[in-house]
């Protein structure tokens, strides 16, 4: 039997009720971007002069993941990479985890207690990201609350009085100051839970610049 096709803002009101679009429209924008990076496939139809995407419903666990995990990820490529890269989903679960255990509240968006532990627990393990959902640890979407150019981790870090240790490095990391970022982790026990893969991903953020500019300097010489 052939699958149904749904339109963007279809799916987002199948997924998260008839109210979310209207309430935080820019929903739309950030599952375009889903189709854009290739994290979701599609299929076009010309409708009066106008190509059109649609979304088979097969995709639509891989929709709802993407959108729950782009609330705290606000980067896109960011999130395909939690579906594609183990190594990466590893690390983004230790992240969601030092949220959900070291915080009393998440920037005042309430959580379902039930369901944060479950959260975290698929994303360690071996959870199908494209043929299951995740369960949904908020009882509102934090777009809702946070619009469209904040998410939940930046928030939280950014609110806090007083940092610890890796909420600095995390800090440093998401603001693109690697170097920093990576001054402050080396000062910490490589041991500790999340500190090895977060300093990977710093190593690796700091190689990929300077192979830019190396590149760079090469076409310079030309």
């Amino acid at each position: 039997m052939d699958s149904r096709f749904y339109s963007i803002p279809e799916a987002l009101r199948l997924l998260f009720g008839s109210d979310m679009l209207r309430e935080v429209p820019s929903l739309r924008t950030k599952a375009n971007s889903f189709l854009r990076n290739g994290l979701l496939t599609f299929k076009e139809d010309l409708i009066v002069h106008k190509k059109s995407k649609f979304i088979p419903e097969t995709e639509l666990d891989t929709l709802f993941n993407a959108m729950l995990l782009s609330s705290i990820f606000t980067d896109s490529k960011e999130v395909k990479a939690i579906f594609c890269e183990p190594e990466k989903r590893a690390q983004c679960a230790e992240v969601v985890k030092a949220m959900f255990t070291r915080q009393h509240s998440l920037a005042g968006i309430a959580l379902s207690s039930s369901k944060t532990t479950t959260f975290v627990t698929c994303l360690e393990g071996d959870f199908d990201l494209r043929a299951n959902r995740l369960p949904n640890p908020f009882k509102t979407l934090p777009q809702a609350t946070l619009g469209s150019n904040g998410s939940l981790l930046r928030v939280l870090l950014a609110q806090a009085a007083v940092l610890e240790p890796m909420d600095s490095i995390l800090m440093k990391y998401l603001d693109g100051e690697w170097l920093e970022a990576q001054a402050l982790i080396s000062q910490l026990d490589i041991n500790l839970a999340g500190v090895a893969e977060l300093k990977a991903e710093i190593d690796k953020k700091i190689h990929e610049a300077e192979e830019v500019d190396d590149l760079l300097d090469f076409m310079r010489g030309l």
